[in-house]
């Protein structure tokens, strides 16, 4: 995973550090009715009031990254991960904090 590594050490870049919401899923069954959003907002909101950045891996561009920039994130860039020959594109993004 040294593609990971890699492009990790490109964008986290901001010396206080970042949240990594990091293999954050909801079963099947209750996709669509804002459990996800809150679980980010949990996080989201604790990184606001220390003032920290928050970061992401989305595996999916549609429709994950449109969910995404509506709680604030933006896309920074995008990873072709190669895993003994199998790839994925993983694309990373980067919410600011909102003041208080």
């Amino acid at each position: 995973m040294r593609w990971q590594a890699e492009a990790q050490s490109e964008i986290w870049t901001d010396p206080l550090g970042y949240y990594f919401l990091n293999i954050m899923v909801v079963h099947p069954d209750a996709q669509g009715k804002g459990i996800g959003k809150l679980l980010a907002k949990e996080v989201t909101a604790i990184a606001d009031k220390e003032g920290k950045k928050c970061y992401l891996e989305s595996s999916r561009d549609v429709p994950n990254m449109k969910i995404y920039e509506a709680m604030g994130f933006h896309f920074v860039k995008k990873m072709v991960c190669d895993d003994e020959g199998e790839t994925c594109d993983l694309y990373c993004m980067v919410r600011d904090p909102k003041a208080s």
